[in-house]
């Protein structure tokens, strides 16, 4: 079976009657793990803030065969991911695992970065990230029955770009959030980790290419090479390269792992 992102896969029943909520699930990525959790036998709740396109997702899983609900989700408002844990506790009847998904990126040097782009970005990436983890944590441990908390981060938070300072710091204190809370719930049976994508070929990296590899002088798809020469599989990513790890860590094989940010980019960051 051709899989998302152009990865070749088989269905399995791995995650047999789990709940999963994606954000940003209407995104390349977030897409390509909302329909690999499904194939996987995971009940996914596709949430996106353009609930149309969440709702086309959600259809594409059904037509396959798999268990899908949309819903709409802002998650830079106070009560955007609570209300959306409750809405999708009330469609499934339970929850299991929480992929705090959802992220934006612009490019812009620090001399000429208007704070509001700063805080704009940090609301989305991180504080976005935080109350998905709280509004899926409060039931989890209400339920009693463990659980997964994922969050997407990037291996940009662990190097540095020019033109993303933004993005970058936004990026990193989620492996901080990450390793906090491993502790604050790990006695209730929930493992929380994050996974750093590489240049995996979507959108914003189109806009990184474009507008970060202008700056730099580079010619349209110059950067994106050059970054992937730097890997040792010589490739760049699709976005089916992500959701494998994710459905793993969904899994209850990844009961010993927590506290961790896996890179998942070809070998550019080793650490």
């Amino acid at each position: 079976m051709r899989g998302p992102g152009g990865i070749d896969m088989e269905p399995n029943q791995m995650l047999s009657g789990k709940v999963v909520i994606v954000t940003g699930a209407a995104g390349a990525i977030g897409k390509a793990i909302a329909m690999h959790l499904a194939l996987d036998g995971a009940r996914v709740a596709v949430a996106d803030l353009r609930v149309d396109a969440a709702e086309a997702v959600a259809a594409g899983i059904r037509a396959a065969g798999g268990d899908a609900w949309a819903t709409s989700v802002d998650v830079t408002k106070d009560d955007g991911p609570s209300t959306m844990v409750d809405a999708v506790v009330g469609h499934f009847g339970r929850l299991d695992a929480m992929i705090a998904n959802a992220g934006i990126l612009t490019i812009n040097p620090i001399l000429d970065m208007p704070v509001a782009e700063w805080d704009r970005t940090f609301s989305v990436n991180t504080r976005g990230v935080f109350l998905c983890f709280q509004a899926a944590a409060r039931h989890l441990v209400k339920q009693d029955e463990g659980g997964r908390l994922i969050a997407t981060a990037s291996i940009a938070a662990k190097i540095g770009s020019p033109y993303q300072a933004h993005y970058q710091s936004s990026k990193s204190a989620i492996l901080g959030l990450v390793r906090s809370a491993a502790w604050e719930f790990g006695p209730h049976g929930i493992t929380v980790n994050c996974f750093c994508p590489g240049n995996v070929d979507t959108p914003m990296w189109d806009l990184i290419d474009r507008e970060r590899g202008g700056r730099m002088g580079k010619a349209p798809g110059e950067l994106f090479k050059e970054v992937a020469s730097r890997s040792p599989l010589g490739r760049t990513q699709v976005p089916g390269d992500i959701p494998p790890l994710v459905s793993f860590l969904v899994s209850d094989g990844s009961r010993a792992i927590t506290g961790q940010s896996i890179n998942v980019d070809n070998g550019v960051v080793m650490f």
